[in-house]
């Protein structure tokens, strides 16, 4: 789909998006095209100084390029530019990816550890292994610290090979902290000999949720796996291990010590406690999913410690060591502080076309990340203020040693400790999939912790929830299964399939025959006669042709291969079929996603009608009301999303928590009372007119809202621990943690499109309501119907065309388009990964495509018998003139 979408792009645009050698007169212009996140550190028209020291090193590297090139080449008078890659971007998806896909990504990748191994194996690296030889060993020892040297020197396409170039030095991870938070609360600062328990009895200490103090962040994000890692190699354990022996990966956290580490960090972010004033809290930890907010959040002394990192070259920029300061992580049980060890890494795009444009890259590579270039930005680094920032082993190397006493008291020894005490980030075969793995036990725990749902034999649920993570890492990452589970997934898929053409035959038919006016004789095609209207009609068929059926099909293609990116894919048939129908993962993807169309369709489809009716009936104000019901639909649906997500804050000080937090449980029981009120009074109006399923159907839609209404009121009544009667007056004990709850972070993603869609809606069914004729409320006045006889046997007949329509869109627009709602909202924690937004991360994160594909198909299969019930429906109504018989 994606080749496709840029071959348009290729032929319907001027600039070139890679790099390319441009001759002016004698002169020999190569253009290099460097990644996005590479460009932000160099941008030259930035003024901040970290920045204006890389752009300095650029400059340096573009005066010395004519001559080495010279010598190295034997190019004379060329000339180098560097450019920022332009080519189309998608937001959330890997950013060099589309590109890649269409052979056009920038010169010069980014790359992490987590992802080198799936760029390294898809074939999107061109080997650097020749072009190292003339690299010195100083010059290897200064760029590359020997721990990063497994990460980018490894077994790959056409065997071992150096596949990418550090720049900035080795990145550890470290305890930041705030000095005057410790100050205040009379703790002594971290330090190397800091343990686990000292950073629990400092949580204790330092939070305070009801003034908006957190002890540390650990924000509830996807990937938040990342945090936990530490705490994982710092008990023992380790991810993932190789044997280069044999060649060969395994899982390797499966053990008791990564459950020490679970069970710590779901302490730290969930552990009930009890706070001066009497309110019961959940954990120590800043748990918002918002950058945004947390960084705020820091800046304004509310949170007192964070996990982060710190860089060989320069240790920090923006941090003012009289108030922040640099902790080694802290000791666990074990007797580790080990944490996880990164780098910046630069590789060469495989597909690049010139090789002078190729060469040139490689020299800017191996410049931007040596000592020239070093020497360029420390210089910059020290005009600019920065020098006692700045790691004094450069310092010293480059004439500043006098500096050196400015340097923030421990920081280098910090450093030290922490790349000393280290191990590389994973970074082995199909290591891409590893946070999101690891995030599974931490999400679910914190999850029924905060609902106090955890078992009591914590140890051994926590066992249970690793070793689930590890079977699912064996077989996601190393695609260990047995011929004989593998034969079994693979006759399932072959029945399925078999099943899906039969019923795709099956609804084609169908639905040739239900729109088929009845008496249509077919006389063939008429070329001649219609030549017109086929010459009108061609445009907007090849449109449907190249944008749907084309990438239809060569995805149906995909499905049964493992499709690579670059390179020839490999066919597996039945296999990503078969694995997909026995993936837990998968099924709980769909069941989250009937859960949220449900919810869509309750929220967003009925509540509209009953508003227009309101509004409909209101003596006075109509125009006013209907103008503040539709306010909410003219802003964005981003601005919407980070409102509400604003008001999900899970303490008192978020703005629904203030609200809910004040209600008592007898106002939740009493709009329950009302709601099944309601229902009951319309199910039997149904009822006495014999329309039975409609009755039944009214009595559990009051029962769903009578249990959703209890389940608000039940931690007030639960919390005094008197009588049900004595309880009535009581309000929520704690704050609801609206996003990170199974009970409510699904709902929480809902209520900003009901908040948002309700008042488009209701303007849509005003608009029909006016054109019912008076005559039938006289009519029906006459014969002594009541105000619910009116709505259910005038207003819902006429309303029928306009809802299966509203209700057509609503419910397919809950399947396929819930995935950007919820990644702005839970990232997928929570319980909230939908089937749409599970193949989304499969394709774009992890780069299974053919997995994915075949989720979609399965996906689409499901759907296709509504859709046929839906289309069958709408071929038999009769659509009419307001207040009038005709039918159109």
């Amino acid at each position: 789909m994606f080749r496709w979408y840029l071959l348009i792009m290729l032929f319907c645009s001027t600039p070139s998006w890679a790099g390319y050698v441009e001759q002016d007169g004698d002169k020999t212009i190569i253009h290099i095209t460097v990644h996005d996140w590479l460009w932000e550190e160099l941008d030259p028209i930035r003024s901040e100084t970290g920045i204006r020291s890389n752009a300095e090193a650029v400059k340096a590297f573009k005066r010395a390029f004519p001559k080495l090139f010279k010598e190295r080449y034997g190019v004379d008078n060329a000339e180098v530019k560097i450019e920022k890659f332009s080519g189309i971007k998608i937001e959330g998806i890997e950013s060099d990816l589309l590109a890649i896909a269409g052979k056009m990504a920038p010169d010069i990748i980014y790359l992490n550890f987590r992802k080198s191994d799936t760029y390294i194996q898809q074939g999107f690296l061109y080997p650097l292994t020749d072009y190292a030889k003339d690299m010195t060993d100083e010059e290897r020892a200064f760029r590359v610290n020997p721990k990063i040297w497994p990460v980018i020197q490894r077994k790959g396409p056409g065997g071992e090979h150096l596949w990418a170039l550090p720049h900035g030095g080795a990145i550890g991870k470290v305890l930041i902290y705030r000095k005057d938070l410790f100050d205040e609360s009379g703790l002594t600062y971290p330090n190397e000999q800091w343990t686990w328990d000292d950073l629990y009895n400092a949580c204790v200490a330092l939070a305070d949720p009801g003034n908006g103090q957190y002890a540390i962040a650990l924000r509830n994000v996807k990937h938040e796996s990342w945090r936990w890692l530490d705490f994982l190699f710092a008990s023992g354990s380790r991810v993932l291990e190789y044997d280069k022996a044999s060649d060969h990966w395994d899982v390797a956290f499966d053990n008791p010590q990564t459950v020490t580490a679970l069970e710590y960090y779901v302490k730290l972010c969930t552990e009930p406690w009890v706070d001066s004033a009497g309110k019961k809290r959940r954990g120590y930890a800043y748990r918002d999913a918002s950058y945004v907010a947390a960084n705020q959040a820091w800046k304004n002394g509310k949170i007192a410690m964070l996990v982060g990192t710190i860089q060989e070259d320069v240790f920090a920029r923006t941090f003012d060591p009289t108030v922040v300061g640099l902790a080694p992580m802290p000791i666990s049980p074990a007797g580790e502080r080990t944490a996880s060890l990164n780098s910046k890494m630069l590789g060469l795009f495989s597909e690049i076309e010139e090789p002078m444009v190729r060469d040139a890259a490689w020299e800017f590579i191996r410049f931007y990340g040596s000592e020239e270039a070093v020497g360029v930005k420390t210089r910059i680094l020290v005009e600019g203020g920065l020098g006692r920032f700045v790691n004094p082993r450069y310092l010293e190397m480059y004439g500043y040693r006098e500096l050196i006493r400015f340097a923030p008291p421990g920081w280098a020894e910090t450093f030290a400790l922490s790349v000393e005490q280290s191990e590389p980030e994973p970074y082995g075969r199909f290591a891409n999939p590893v946070y999101d793995i690891l995030d599974k036990p931490i999400k679910e725990a914190n999850a029924l912790a905060i609902e106090d749902k955890l078992p009591e034999d914590r140890d051994a649920f926590y066992t249970g929830l690793i070793a689930e993570a590890a079977a699912v890492a064996r077989r996601e990452i190393l695609a260990e299964t047995p011929p004989a589970e593998m034969k079994k997934r693979r006759m399932t898929a072959a029945v399925f399939l078999a099943a899906l053409i039969t019923l795709f035959v099956f609804v084609f038919r169908r639905i040739i025959r239900d729109f088929t006016p009845p008496g249509i004789r077919h006389s063939g095609w008429q070329t001649k006669r219609f030549a017109k209207a086929y010459l009108l009609l061609l445009p907007a068929l090849l449109t449907i042709l190249l944008w749907q059926y084309i990438p239809l099909l060569q995805g149906s293609v995909m499905a049964f291969q493992d499709y690579r990116v670059m390179g020839e894919s490999r066919w597996v048939w039945l296999d990503n079929f078969g694995n997909v129908l026995w993936n837990a993962e998968w099924w709980a993807s769909v069941w989250n996603a009937i859960r949220y169309s449900f919810l869509i369709v309750v929220l967003t489809f009925i509540p509209p009608v009953i508003l227009a009716i309101l509004l409909q009936e209101v003596p006075h104000g109509k125009i006013l009301f209907r103008t503040i019901y539709y306010l909410p639909a003219v802003i964005t649906s981003l601005v919407v999303i980070l409102l509400w997500h604003s008001f999900y804050t899970s303490t008192e000080l978020g703005a629904l928590n203030r609200l809910t937090m004040q209600i008592p449980a007898w106002a939740y029981l009493s709009t329950g009372l009302l709601l099944v009120a309601t229902c009951i009074l319309f199910a039997h109006r149904l009822y006495k007119h014999d329309a039975v399923p409609g009755a039944g159907a009214f009595l559990i839609f009051g029962g769903l809202l009578f249990t959703a209404c209890w389940g608000l009121a039940a931690p007030a009544l639960e919390s005094t621990g008197k009588s049900f009667l004595s309880s009535l007056g009581a309000t929520a004990p704690e704050p609801y943690h609206w996003l990170e709850s199974h009970s409510t972070a699904m709902i929480a993603c809902v209520l900003p499109l009901f908040w948002a869609g309700i008042g488009p809606g209701c303007l849509i069914y005003l608009a029909a309501l006016k054109g019912i004729a008076e005559e039938l409320y006289e009519a029906a006045d006459m014969d002594g119907a009541t105000f619910v006889d009116k709505i259910l046997f005038i207003v819902f007949p006429i309303f029928k065309p306009l809802l299966i329509i509203n209700f057509v869109g609503i419910f397919i627009g809950a399947w396929f388009y819930a995935g950007a709602n919820i990644l702005a909202m839970t990232q997928g924690g929570a319980g909230t990964e939908v089937a749409g937004l599970h193949i989304f991360y499969q394709a774009f994160t992890f780069l299974k495509f053919g997995p994915a594909t075949a989720m979609a198909w399965i996906l689409g299969f499901m759907l296709i018998v509504f859709t046929m019930y839906q289309l069958r429906i709408l071929s038999r109504l009769e659509f009419k003139t307001t207040g009038g018989d005709e039918t159109r």
